[in-house]
């Protein structure tokens, strides 16, 4: 089956589809719904957090790695979003007797350490300060995270400074 394309030439539906799907990938504007839904089923369900949180933030951890911009910021908004909100929840136990809890709960923002796009970087970075000036009380076992978090800074920033004088 022939199709007439943009050029008014007449092409093969394959290679237009493939034209198409690879034109779309650049063009196309990234679906952000199932990112937001994805901070809305964590803070709806911040009561099962022990539940729902690896997946849930295993999920947003791919799409901060995402190479488009847009679907990056907002991957990284929600984490960030999540981690602020559990950990403000009021637990049954409380969050600063539960060692696993804390680890659980921290440990998603240490991962973001290991990217290389600066805007994850500072959004983890002001993530990491708003979390130490507003429950540094509470997060008692969290804290080997935490200066791994602000090593990790150290180190790219170092690696940063190092590359801009090269």
């Amino acid at each position: 089956m022939e199709f007439i394309d943009s050029a008014g030439k007449l092409v093969e539906k394959d290679k237009l589809t493939r034209e198409v799907c690879t034109t779309s990938i650049w063009i196309k504007e990234p679906s952000l719904f199932t990112v937001a839904k994805l901070l809305a089923t964590g803070l709806v369900n911040l009561n099962r957090v022990e539940v729902l949180w690896r997946p849930v933030t295993n999920h947003l951890l791919e799409v901060i790695i995402h190479p488009l911009n847009r679907l990056r910021e907002w991957g990284i908004d929600v984490i960030t979003t999540l981690v602020r909100s559990v950990i403000q929840y009021d637990y049954s136990t409380p969050l600063k007797e539960n060692q696993r809890l804390q680890m659980l709960l921290i440990s998603p923002l240490n991962e973001l350490s290991s990217t290389s796009f600066l805007d994850v970087q500072q959004k983890q970075d002001d993530c990491v300060l708003h979390l130490l000036h507003s429950s540094g009380d509470i997060i008692s076992f969290g804290w080997p995270l935490f200066l791994n978090i602000i090593g990790a800074i150290n180190n790219s920033q170092g690696k940063l400074s190092l590359n801009y004088s090269l």
